[in-house]
């Protein structure tokens, strides 16, 4: 399994212009880490690191009283706006393609809201067309870079055709037809050995998705619904928990505010509206990722990974060190060691487990590692 490595998350934003898109950037990264707090991350002006909401590690430092507090982060990557044909260098073409490749998930940002005031680039309100056409330009961008692999595999295979080069060619010969049909290769069923093969191609079209549907406050309800309905109805099944409606207008907003305005606003109103942390948490949910969490008076950490990962995995999260050599980890429900009244009360109380190197990290674990 590999390890999501802490803070290196990325979401790119997609979507025809005029959708949203680089509103819902603009708030999001509003409150940007700066740059050198992240010296992997190549921070562009279309690029911006964003902590994740956490109440866990905020209770934590408060705990330790720790003198440094190190949050989970999530870059977002404001991809140019697509037009049809920009496979093939139509509008900002090719710039956008490069930026995709990178990123872990792709949000698709779709207008569901009519106004006289911002023109739709096709002159119409439909969800669904919108991502038609930015789906069908990833795909015919892949239809080519597949189409190269294959042409050079087969040319390999006349001097002897090996296992690895059959299984290679066979999926690459079925992602063609698949994405022939206009669909996506992420939602192709593929072995293991297969994804490995397709993963080296880095296509856009293999890449999870969620989809934000813009919409305005005072849509009719109805009209909403079943605009919702007809569109989570068009995707593959395991796509449909992945759909949110938000105002990207009221979501800019409210990550103006600070916490005291911004709850006084939410008490007005008689439903919660879809904020960052929304997007943030359905991202985490998207990708299957957990967070545990180490601290001490000098430093309280949280630490992203993928869900199913080992305390040995955990471990090398950390530090590489410490997966290489790691003998045993301690863990305990992080909210549970705090009600205690802290580590030492938590062990007292039986609460903390010894754990091996094959244990399943939880969600929300506080971790101690013992190494040689």
């Amino acid at each position: 399994m590999a390890v999501v490595r802490s803070h290196s998350l990325s979401i790119g934003i997609v979507g025809l212009p005029n959708a949203g898109k680089s509103t819902l950037f603009n708030s999001l990264t509003k409150n940007a880490v700066p740059a050198e707090n992240f010296p992997f991350t190549t921070i562009d002006k279309n690029v911006g690191v964003v902590t994740v909401p956490d109440k866990k590690l905020d209770r934590l430092e408060e705990f330790f009283k720790a003198q440094k507090k190190v949050p989970s982060a999530i870059t977002f990557v404001d991809i140019a706006g697509l037009v049809k044909g920009a496979s093939k260098g139509e509008g900002l073409g090719n710039q956008f393609l490069s930026h995709i490749r990178e990123v872990d998930v792709v949000l698709y940002v779709l207008r569901a809201f009519k106004s006289e005031n911002i023109v739709h680039v096709y002159n119409r309100v439909n969800p669904k067309e919108d991502l038609d056409i930015v789906q069908s330009e990833l795909i015919l961008k892949d239809i080519d870079t597949v189409e190269k692999k294959l042409g050079e595999l087969k040319k390999n295979s006349r001097s002897g055709l090996t296992p690895e080069l059959s299984l290679a060619i066979g999926v690459m010969e079925r992602a063609m037809e698949w994405m022939g049909q206009g669909k996506m290769v992420v939602n192709m069923q593929m072995s293991e050995d297969e994804k490995v093969v397709m993963n080296e191609l880095w296509l856009l079209s293999n890449k999870r998705g969620m989809y934000l549907l813009n919409v305005r406050e005072g849509t009719d309800e109805k009209e909403r619904e079943e605009w919702v309905k007809a569109f989570k109805e068009t995707l593959p099944e395991e796509d449909r928990g992945f759909v949110i409606q938000g105002d990207v207008k009221m979501i800019g907003e409210l990550s103006d505010m600070n916490d005291a305005e911004k709850n006084e606003f939410l008490s007005l109103l008689e439903t919660k509206p879809v904020m960052m942390e929304d997007i943030i948490l359905k991202a985490y949910e998207r990708l299957n990722l957990i967070t545990f969490y180490t601290g001490s008076e000098k430093e309280v950490n949280a630490w992203t990974i993928e869900g199913g990962a080992t305390a040995k995995e955990a471990a090398g999260a950390i530090h590489t060190d410490l997966a290489n050599r790691f003998i045993t980890a301690e863990v305990v429900d992080v909210e549970k060691m705090l009600d205690a009244g802290g580590w030492v009360k938590a062990k007292e109380q039986g609460m903390v487990k010894n754990v091996g190197k094959d244990y399943k990290t939880q969600d929300g674990e506080y971790m101690i590692v013992y190494a040689n």
